[in-house]
């Protein structure tokens, strides 16, 4: 087995990984762990596995997840895995290489020298900025009459309503004129519950709570001098 390039294997299945929808993040780190004691272990053809090792790397805590990853990662040609039939000997995998020449069969899909094309990258730019965008529209309100619904739904006035919707939609649904609103329904609570503490300082600070102060009397007499 020629010598593992460990920059370059590890681009190369990184950028694989970015291509393969199938890919998660539980696979990434599985995978990274086997790549972990790989390294190790100085690249040999073939590494003997401890899976509580393993999967302490990988922090993952359930033998299901493990071999449920650890099977597709198998299918889907990242690794050779070889099962192990003697609990006295732990089973062995073989790592698949992606730092070889683009003949060699793991390379075919996914060669050392290959370059992504420019356009390839701002094609993805454009669309995931535009899933952005359009995740923040979603988070608005379509129209003044859905938020007018959501506070009848919350026991709360249409004029109340219509306040908290002309004045964001005013400033772009924004917080501090700078964040866009990620979900404008905790922002109408926060909105109901600052009212009723507005509403709940003007009552006791009425003159109302304050007679007591004035220490008055019905049976004054204004005849005295002050």
């Amino acid at each position: 087995m020629s010598e593992v390039n460990y920059i370059s294997h590890l681009n190369g299945v990184l950028r694989k990984f970015a291509d393969d929808d199938k890919i998660s993040s539980s696979h990434r780190s599985l995978y990274l762990a086997f790549f972990e004691l790989w390294n190790q272990k100085r690249f040999p053809k073939t590494i003997i596995l401890n899976s509580k090792q393993v999967m302490a790397l990988a922090k993952i805590r359930s033998r299901t997840t493990d071999h449920k990853l650890l099977r597709e990662l198998t299918n889907w040609g990242y690794l050779k895995y070889h099962p192990s039939s003697s609990p006295l000997m732990g089973s062995l995998m073989e790592m698949s290489r992606f730092d070889t020449h683009p003949d060699q069969k793991m390379n075919r899909t996914c060669p050392v020298s290959e370059q992504v094309p420019v356009q390839k990258l701002v094609s993805y730019n454009k669309h995931k900025s535009k899933h952005i965008i359009n995740s923040f529209k979603t988070t608005c309100p379509e129209n003044e009459q859905e938020v007018i619904e959501f506070f009848r739904e919350e026991k709360r006035s249409i004029l109340e309503a219509k306040k908290f919707y002309n004045f964001y939609e005013s400033i772009g649904w924004k917080l501090n004129g700078k964040n866009p609103i990620t979900k404008w329904q905790a922002c109408a609570q926060s909105w109901m519950l600052k009212a009723d503490e507005i509403k709940k300082d003007l009552k006791s600070n009425s003159p109302s709570h304050n007679r007591g102060y004035l220490h008055t009397s019905r049976n004054k007499n204004y005849g005295e001098p002050l």
